[in-house]
């Protein structure tokens, strides 16, 4: 790392270029931390560019801004200061130049210059020595956390739960999140995958998925992955996210699977989403029960809450199995549909008191399919009084 004393730091940067780098790296950076320095983004200036990097010491985000570097160095400077004075700056050339532990920035019309802390306080770099890479498409990475990321525990009790199985089998890619009472797994086939060399299970933090889902939004580069026993690490354009994993071992969630659900409802996804929304209104605001009474080709949903109200709404369905009530927690089902894309939905079901599972129909009618997408969902039923 270039220091402080080495040289000073001077680059001229454009204020749109450096507010898109700051707006990515400004998100690591803790609201609370007993340590000043990690208040502090790194910036570094080194040939025709500017890396900056923030951390929590659990995870780093650092990416690159295209700038006329004059001066080499670095130096660490107040983030949210940082980001807001460039945010509320007008879009023009941006000068910066260091002096001992200040940070004098220059626009057109003013100067304003930061106190800073000495870079060698910064926590180094976490490295990564990748056991096992691969690549893969943003939008199909993207699809793969939005589809599992909400089945995520948040019950710090059961820490191996509160992140992602990363699950790698021969030429697939999976994400498996569970928080006891749902699951979502959703897998991608790519070529060239094959068995992992990584021993144990590779838990990617709820925290990583929130930041990766951020910086897989728009982007268009490829996103290579790198995991060890310890890390993971995504690369995405100029940007890389690396974070520490969950030690595990994460639940063997295939024992959990039902084998016997053979009573299948079809219903539309828009359909059922819009109706189910409408009836949980009216649900315990604890429980969010929702009763699904199933008969031939049709489904009523029903609340009745004595507290609240009561609500009886009826949709055609292609159903024709014996009769069923069964109970569910409606923000459940509701954060099922809305990762699904296919017009209609499978559910498989059992019992009043077994899992249920729910997926696009297009698993159901099209395996081997050359869809590259794949994703299963259960959800255990709530007890119907009476």
């Amino acid at each position: 790392m270039i220091t402080a004393q080495d040289v000073a730091m001077k680059f001229t940067v454009a204020q749109s270029e450096i507010l898109s780098s700051l707006q990515l790296v400004s998100s690591a950076v803790p609201s609370r931390t007993t340590l000043p320095v990690l208040s502090n983004i790194l910036i570094e200036a080194l040939d025709g560019s500017i890396q900056m990097t923030a951390t929590d010491l659990d995870l780093a985000i650092a990416t690159r801004a295209t700038a006329d570097v004059k001066g080499e160095g670095s130096l660490t400077v107040p983030a949210k200061r940082l980001f807001e004075l460039v945010r509320k700056l007008p879009r023009e050339e941006l000068k910066f130049e260091a002096k001992d532990l200040t940070l004098n920035l220059g626009s057109k019309t003013g100067r304003f210059k930061f106190h800073c802390i000495r870079p060698e306080e910064f926590p180094a770099r976490i490295t990564v020595t990748p056991e096992l890479s691969f690549r893969i498409e943003p939008k199909l990475l993207e699809h793969m956390v939005r589809r599992s990321i909400y089945a995520v525990s948040t019950d710090e009790t059961r820490p191996a739960l509160n992140g992602a199985l990363l699950q790698i089998v021969e030429g697939e890619i999976r994400l498996v999140a569970t928080d006891g009472h749902r699951l979502a797994r959703a897998g991608m086939k790519q070529a060239g995958i094959g068995k992992s060399p990584l021993k144990g299970d590779v838990i990617i933090p709820l925290k990583a998925l929130n930041h990766l889902l951020r910086l897989l939004t728009d982007a268009s580069d490829t996103v290579t992955v790198e995991l060890s026993k310890n890390h993971a690490r995504f690369a995405v354009g100029p940007t890389t996210l690396t974070t520490k994993l969950i030690e595990g071992p994460f639940p063997n969630y295939e024992q959990v699977l039902p084998k016997q659900n053979t009573k299948i409802l079809r219903a539309g996804r828009e359909e059922l989403t819009q109706a189910l929304d409408r009836v949980s209104l009216f649900s315990d605001n604890l429980t969010k029960q929702v009763k699904f009474s199933l008969s031939a080709n049709k489904l009523r949903l029903v609340v009745q809450t004595p507290d609240q109200g009561e609500a009886n709404e009826e949709i055609d369905v292609r159903y024709t199995a014996d009769d069923l009530d069964i109970g569910y927690n409606a923000s459940y089902i509701l954060d099922i549909l809305r990762t699904i894309d296919s017009e209609e939905i499978v559910m498989q079901l059992n019992t009043p008191v077994t899992a249920g599972l729910v997926m696009p129909a297009a698993k159901d009618e099209a395996k081997g399919a050359s869809s590259q997408e794949d994703l299963l969902c259960l959800v255990m039923p709530l007890r119907l009084a009476g």
